[in-house]
């Protein structure tokens, strides 16, 4: 038996688009805070504060603090993880194609696996088939 891996093209171009969001989100969020961060003594909890008092204008209309940027990012990068792996699919295939005959009416087809009791696709009864050779 083989396994083939199958990705669902659309929810997986989904996922790469809400990665992409997520990343650009919070990228948005380590360049609007930099400039503070790298000059202050303790940048771990100047970032911290600078997170809960920064703002970023959007179209001069909606305003939005920089910790609604950083949850949105992390919910669109937890949400594009998940689609990604339900956009992949393991696959098993059958590996080996054998070529049956069907005792009634002689006539010969390919299947696979091991085939006790099968339907003849030609006279239609429901045979023990033999295996034949190519």
């Amino acid at each position: 038996m083989k396994r083939v891996l199958r990705k669902q093209k659309p929810l997986y171009m989904l996922s790469l688009t809400f990665c992409i969001i997520g990343i650009l989100a919070l990228l948005t969020t380590l360049w609007k805070t930099s400039s503070q961060v790298f000059s202050s003594a303790d940048p771990f909890s100047t970032f911290l504060s600078l997170l809960w008092i920064e703002e970023i204008v959007i179209i001069n209309v909606v305003t939005f603090k920089l910790i609604y940027l950083v949850a949105f990012g992390d919910i669109m990068l937890i949400l594009g993880v998940i689609l990604w792996l339900l956009s992949r699919q393991w696959l098993v295939v059958p590996g080996k194609t054998v070529c049956y005959q069907c005792p009634f009416c002689k006539k010969k087809w390919k299947s696979t696996g091991d085939k006790a009791l099968v339907h003849c696709p030609y006279c239609n009864q429901l045979v023990h088939p033999k295996i034949a050779e190519k």
